[in-house]
């Protein structure tokens, strides 16, 4: 029974993450989509640290996504609104949350909820920040300093 919920439960997740990739195409920077798309898995976080009972359909998920968005890159037809081509920053991000969920489950899974959480609210908050700034994609001291106070407060719950 605890299976059926997890796969439910990651099903509700699984569309809300689709709706953001969806959504995301009605905007033009790609750098912005991106974060707005991390963004859309705080909810899977948080629900793999408290909810989930296993880890396994939580994995199996990160890595659908893994290969869904490798899959474009391999090809050669990168999904334009929110993927460039030769970064594959979105296919390393869920690669590391598929083996962080499966690697930490057993020794603290609060732990690697935590890192994914820097990744998903951390780097999106660098990103936002920094394209308020800068007019082009650059590196800012604001974006850090953005990362730095939201991942301060997010450890420090």
């Amino acid at each position: 029974m605890d299976i059926l919920f997890d796969l439910m439960l990651a099903l509700f997740l699984f569309v809300i993450i689709i709706l953001t990739v969806m959504l995301t195409k009605k905007f033009s920077n790609p750098w912005v989509n991106r974060k707005i798309i991390h963004l859309s898995s705080v909810p899977a976080v948080i629900s793999y640290m408290y909810l989930f009972t296993e880890p396994y359909i939580f994995f199996s998920f990160a890595i659908f996504f893994t290969i869904m968005l490798l899959i474009p890159h391999l090809k050669n037809r990168e999904l334009s609104w929110f993927q460039l081509k030769k970064n594959y920053g979105e296919v390393y991000y869920t690669a590391s949350f598929a083996a962080l969920s499966l690697i930490l489950w057993n020794v603290d899974r609060i732990l690697a909820g935590l890192s994914m959480l820097f990744m998903a609210v951390g780097d999106s908050a660098t990103g936002l920040v920094r394209s308020r700034i800068l007019k082009e994609r650059g590196k800012h001291i604001s974006g850090s300093i953005a990362m730095f106070i939201i991942c301060s407060a997010i450890g420090y719950y």
